[in-house]
């Protein structure tokens, strides 16, 4: 606070008080430090509780005020040069657990134990909003119960009744009607075709769920197809236009996160042959590494000759703990220097990755054109959508694929879709 227009009346406010502890023979003011707490030089810490005594000398008070505000400068200057994060961004508790950054009056987990039993060095400051702390918030108490309207519109979608067995690069084709919540989002090309670049999952009869950066202002799609997993001319399918868009306010093109968007349907989609929505899946933790993830697109299935495929592919994948990716990430050097990823791989993402196949060595991965395409489980006869395919560290790679963790959003979701 050297330099700062506060540090004058830093050094006044301190000089006035250097013996404010101590009580002259002829003085009546008093200072009751019964109440307070010891201030430790911790980042974390954003929130001084001073308490005085209201028999302060005015000219005395002004100046104690001045100290007051200093202190919280300095705090929040320290607080500045660690990495400060932003409401609605993912973070990490004291006890390793995923959170999310929330104002600390919205945050009930945050009223209910620390602020009521005063744990208030339990607590993870992401930063401020204007005068309010913005905190780590425990990702199971979030304002509101959520899910509840997307688990009432899942209990309306038919369970699958085939047996599947769940097998982009080493993957393989899907079977008809296999994946029917499956969308592919069409762009309009200079010689009036159109070309097929991102995917898409069809979650009620209006709406579809993708990546935001599918849909950049200067280029977006017009038109999805539906019903079908060949998107040569002449293969059936539901082809239905576009009639908005609507990326996650927080996103941002030069960041990879809150990467996910929902498309409104020019018209309500119903009773189409295998076409039916995809159930969201509203909870947070991650799946366990045993369980089957399956991810689908029209991407690139040949890396040598830059082969995209008209059939649907299907590739097997498992969880990565966020934590790990995090981790793996870093041991790849993709996060020093990185302004996309300059918070790392935080926990409103979710990774995946395959096996390596015996004899090719190439790992079982999404790749470009499968973005904004599903990451599901099929649990009891439905499918569940985990996330949304965002990035990875080219193909076939070794470094986990990267979706954005749908469980995380499902208020914004439900805001949007369900709203009435």
């Amino acid at each position: 606070l050297s330099n700062s227009p506060a540090s004058h009346t830093c050094n006044v406010a301190s000089s006035t008080f250097s013996t404010i502890g101590s009580r002259s023979p002829n003085s009546k003011q008093t200072i009751n430090t019964s109440h307070h707490q010891t201030v430790r030089p911790d980042t974390r810490i954003g929130l001084v509780l001073v308490h005085w005594s209201s028999r302060l000398e005015p000219d005395r008070m002004e100046h104690f005020k001045a100290l007051v505000l200093c202190l919280t400068l300095a705090l929040a200057s320290e607080l500045s040069l660690g990495q400060t994060l932003y409401k609605g961004d993912g973070c990490e508790l004291r006890d390793g657990k995923p959170g999310i950054c929330t104002i600390a009056s919205e945050c009930p987990w945050f009223l209910a134990q620390i602020v009521k039993n005063k744990r208030f060095e339990d607590r993870v400051s992401c930063g401020f909003e204007g005068a309010e702390e913005v905190i780590c918030c425990k990702t199971n108490a979030t304002a509101r119960p959520t899910g509840v309207r997307s688990r009432l519109a899942c209990e309306q979608v038919p369970k699958y009744n085939e047996r599947i067995t769940f097998h982009i690069i080493d993957g393989e084709e899907a079977g008809e009607g296999e994946f029917p919540f499956m969308a592919a989002l069409g762009y309009p090309s200079e010689d009036g075709t159109i070309s097929y670049r991102c995917g898409a999952s069809l979650i009620s009869g209006n709406f579809l769920l993708t990546a935001a950066h599918c849909i950049p202002l200067n280029d977006r799609p017009t038109v999805a197809i539906l019903g079908t997993n060949n998107l040569a001319p002449g293969n059936p399918g539901v082809v239905i236009n576009l009639k908005a868009f609507i990326p996650h306010p927080e996103y941002k093109s030069s960041r990879s996160y809150h990467d996910i968007a929902l498309v409104e349907l020019e018209r309500h989609i119903e009773n189409e042959p295998d076409v039916n929505p995809i159930c969201l899946n509203d909870n947070l933790d991650d799946l366990p590494e045993s369980t089957v993830l399956s991810a689908e697109g029209y991407g690139i299935i040949d890396l040598d000759r830059n082969l995209r495929s008209n059939q649907l592919m299907k590739v097997n994948l498992s969880t990565v703990a966020w934590t790990k990716c995090n981790q793996s990430y870093a041991d790849a050097n993709l996060l020093k220097n990185n302004r996309k990823l300059a918070q790392g791989i935080i926990a409103t993402q979710y990774c995946s990755t395959g096996r390596e196949n015996d004899l090719t060595k190439v790992v079982g991965d999404t790749c470009q054109g499968d973005s904004g395409g599903p990451l599901q489980i099929l649990d009891d006869g439905k499918y569940k959508l985990i996330g949304v395919t965002s990035f990875g560290n080219g193909c076939g790679s070794t470094t986990p694929n990267v979706s954005t963790r749908v469980a995380a959003y499902i208020d914004w979701i439900e805001s949007v879709v369900w709203a009435s």
